[in-house]
């Protein structure tokens, strides 16, 4: 029994230590990798021709004067 309350005793601690670390931060997505996903995602979708071309043409284009679309 004390054998088992000091392997309890030690591990422990290790282990509320390991569940306490952060995880590595992930860098954000870059604009070109928000674009390729939005486009793989628009083309699996079924929406009409025109809807279609207007987002993709969204994706696609750049922004003029700092807007974002609308």
């Amino acid at each position: 029994m004390n054998r088992a309350l000091a392997l309890l005793t030690l591990i422990t601690p290790l282990w509320l230590a390991g569940c306490s670390s952060q995880p590595a931060s992930q860098q954000p997505y870059s604009d070109a990798e928000v674009k390729s996903f939005g486009l793989k995602i628009l083309g699996a979708s079924n929406m009409s021709d025109d809807l279609y071309a207007k987002y993709r043409r969204a994706l696609t284009e750049p922004h003029q004067d700092g807007r974002s679309g609308s």
